[in-house]
């Protein structure tokens, strides 16, 4: 399994998060990624700690044909429903916050999911990101934000709302970082020295990642 650069960067930022919470991975955890695409992180999760990876999106199962990595995928309108029968350990939802028009039912619904003790990594970008806030006042639109649905970003947050939000939805132990400080199309996006810049100043990079517990 090859990924871009980038995205290795991205996903090992999320998993970095979660271990350093001290949550042990192994093949006890069910790991739920909703908004799974082609199931790109799962499969990197699976072959790093063999958990029970169980996937989520918008196409049909049928699409998903035979592969060397083994995992689960359910069709859902995560808008509406997440109807696996199951609690889980952990869920992540990478870009996936900002689609939903009714975030509190989303964030529900994960919270429910869980199981006691289980964590919710979520990534979404970031409206106050320092490149909108140095070019929206000079008349840029911002960077993220949508005036018609073209990809349907119907939600923006910024590092303190996020972490607000996961609160006011029954999370505890809620930590916010930055995906990456530096661009990531640039040349140190996916460098050491932008994961620690963007551990230190989350509120001002371009995608926000947030972790939170159930009790």
């Amino acid at each position: 399994m090859q990924l871009h650069p980038n995205d290795d960067f991205r996903f090992q930022r999320a998993i970095d998060l979660l271990l350093d919470t001290g949550f042990v991975l192994d093949r006890n955890v069910v790991w739920m990624d909703l908004g799974c695409h082609q199931g790109q992180f799962l499969k990197k999760v699976i072959s790093q700690f063999d958990v029970r990876g169980v996937g989520s999106d918008d196409w049909s199962e049928s699409q998903k044909g035979p592969e060397s990595i083994s995992w689960e995928y359910f069709k859902a309108d995560l808008d509406k429903e997440l109807p696996w029968p199951m609690e889980v350990d952990v869920i992540s939802a990478f870009e996936v916050l900002e689609h939903m028009i009714d975030t509190d039912g989303f964030l529900k619904r994960v919270f429910d999911k869980l199981r006691a003790g289980g964590y919710v990594l979520i990534s979404t970008p970031n409206i106050n990101s320092l490149r909108n806030r140095v070019t929206v006042p000079f008349g840029a639109y911002p960077v993220g934000l949508e005036y018609r649905n073209l990809i349907h970003h119907v939600r923006l947050y910024n590092a303190k709302l996020l972490a607000r939000h996961l609160r006011d939805s029954g999370f505890i132990d809620i930590r916010v970082r930055g995906v990456s400080f530096l661009p990531l199309s640039g040349k140190f996006g996916a460098t050491e020295l932008s994961a620690k810049l963007a551990n230190l100043m989350p509120a001002l990079c371009n995608n926000i990642l947030a972790i939170g517990r159930k009790p």
